[in-house]
């Protein structure tokens, strides 16, 4: 089945299976100045409420709590978070999967998106549109400019699709 739920902008980046199902997976970097705990305060705010399109749904995850769970209490160094995105046309929802941890360089967030019916071999961009537009105002609230970086084959840029 091809899906062809995904409404502009931001939806150039189809992918087309490479998760066997359409997914998207890409890492944003942060500033030194900004910690794991900034962006998962910030990224937390923008999911509660329905997030910036009034579509992404709260989570409980298995630490009991909403939205994000801050793991550095039970010795591992990361904050892990989840929501669930409908798309625009109600038709279909996503998983996004996300990790925060600090380096040196500043933090990182990990964001990995899957469409959750079976069958979504190729998403019409959808799964990179639910990464980007939850992240994008994480990085206008904490005054930055937005970028990112693809970290596998999936979502790929418009000039590097192949079906």
């Amino acid at each position: 089945m091809i899906a062809q739920a995904c409404v502009a902008p931001d939806c150039d980046n189809q992918d087309c299976g490479s998760c066997a199902n359409a997914c998207c997976k890409l890492t944003f970097t942060f500033p030194p100045s900004m910690t794991s705990t900034d962006v998962a305060t910030v990224l937390n705010n923008t999911i509660m409420g329905g997030g910036p399109d009034g579509r992404y749904f709260e989570t409980t995850l298995a630490e009991g709590v909403h939205n994000v769970a801050d793991l550095h209490p039970l010795g591992v160094p990361v904050y892990i978070a989840k929501t669930i995105h409908t798309t625009a046309k109600r038709v279909y929802n996503d998983s996004i999967d996300m990790t925060i941890t600090d380096s040196a360089g500043g933090a990182t967030l990990r964001a990995f998106s899957i469409s959750q019916v079976g069958g979504a071999y190729c998403d019409a961009g959808q799964n990179f549109k639910n990464i980007v537009t939850l992240i994008k105002p994480v990085y206008e609230k904490l005054g930055l400019n937005f970028s990112y970086a693809h970290v596998d084959d999936s979502c790929p840029p418009p000039s590097n699709f192949i079906q």
